[in-house]
């Protein structure tokens, strides 16, 4: 782990305690926002080189026959295949990311809550957010086995349409390469202009050109004092970034597919972690009208979102950013069980949350927490997938 990582697991403990699960989901909306940004880049990059080709392959008139569309159908397909084959590859790390952030929450609760006092029966292992403890612990993770896990449970994960995640993204590929087939075979029937021909396609991709400069601003251009608020209002909005067409439904697979993969872990880990004993459903602040998700934050015995654990699935619907956040165990009674846990009285959910680490509980869990610390704190997000910074 280099100085950077452990800088920003450092950070970490500026997160209050109570407030970790709201800055996993504040980390979920900012992976969204990048790859939001980083569709439309793609697109709008395809979107280039298409025109290009247009251009190539035209006449001395800038018109495409047969021969010349052929040609140029055949050298953009492949682009297509090239450049969707980059974009399923981020959007596939972009779901492990989005996996990954709910497992610091336990890990940043576990080295608050359970280090300290299980430090007593292992002294050795110091328990601090850059300390040795972190340099003994797994450096991939104790959790990696969950993760996968829980990734090929969101793959195959059915909504309305009764199809998976594989499925859904061949769909979006096919509909690039139905847009690229249909604008070619119907320029070169109508003798249209190469030019014209890249405006209709750069139409049927539906990017928006200022989406990544917009992206750009909510992640990197926002002051201290907005980061240090936790202001989440406005990272999911904006004209900029609707898209249509093609890059519409790229996006919309996205952002479903990557809240289902957050939403899915955290409940994972709701009910894992023994100090959990309700969870509360809150609304997002991009929450456009009132729909299902309304009635379930008004729901709850007492009216006020709050749920036995696992109650509530989330996403309620394509787009739903509403989230989830843990009622904790009062501090007293949970230090006063765990004590007496590790002196050997019954403790059933803590004997299971055991096992789940692999019977060691003084293990540091920190490297876990490294996706929710980055997708936090750092201003180098492009760094994750070793893409280009946002941004013209």
């Amino acid at each position: 782990m280099n100085k950077k990582q452990k800088a920003l697991l450092g950070r970490l403990d500026e997160v209050a305690l109570g407030t970790l699960d709201k800055a996993s989901f504040k980390a979920s909306l900012r992976l969204q926002v990048y790859f939001t940004g980083r569709t439309h880049e793609f697109f709008l990059e395809f979107g280039k080189a298409a025109r290009a080709i247009f251009l190539k392959f035209g006449n001395d008139d800038g018109v495409l026959d047969g021969t010349r569309g052929f040609q140029a159908q055949s050298e953009m397909l492949k682009l297509w295949g090239d450049m969707f084959g980059q974009w399923r590859d981020e959007f596939l790390a972009a779901r492990r990311e989005a996996v990954s952030i709910p497992f610091g929450v336990v890990a940043v609760r576990h080295e608050r809550l359970i280090a300290p006092l299980s430090q007593a029966t292992s002294p050795q292992m110091e328990s601090t957010f850059g300390g040795s403890g972190i340099e003994e612990a797994i450096e991939d993770g104790v959790f990696s086995p969950q993760i996968d896990i829980l990734l090929h449970a969101a793959g195959e994960h059915l909504y309305g349409d009764g199809i998976n995640l594989n499925a859904r993204i061949w769909n979006v590929e096919g509909a690039g390469r139905d847009a690229i087939n249909e604008v070619i075979m119907q320029g070169v029937t109508d003798g249209e202009s190469a030019w014209n021909l890249a405006k209709k396609l750069e139409q049927y991709l539906g990017a928006g050109q200022n989406c990544p400069r917009w992206t750009s601003t909510r992640l990197y251009g926002r002051t201290a004092s907005d980061k240090a608020a936790g202001d989440t209002s406005g990272l999911l909005s904006g004209n900029d970034c609707d898209g249509s067409g093609v890059s519409y439904k790229a996006l919309r697979l996205a952002r479903t597919e990557i809240q289902k993969a957050h939403a899915l872990a955290t409940d994972k880990l709701l009910a894992s972690q023994p100090w959990v004993q309700m969870e509360k459903c809150n609304l997002s602040a991009a929450h456009p009208e009132p729909d299902e998700c309304d009635d379930v934050v008004k729901g709850g015995e007492n009216g006020d979102g709050v749920y036995p654990v696992g109650t509530i699935e989330y996403p309620l619907h394509p787009h739903c950013f509403c989230f989830k956040t843990a009622v904790l165990m009062d501090a007293d009674a949970f230090t006063s069980q765990l004590n007496g846990w590790l002196k050997g009285e019954s403790w059933p959910e803590m004997d299971q949350y055991k096992r789940d680490l692999g019977g060691d509980v003084t293990l540091s869990l920190m490297p876990d927490a490294l996706s929710l610390a980055v997708w936090l704190f750092d201003d180098d997000l492009a760094s994750v997938f070793g893409a280009k910074r946002l941004g013209f």
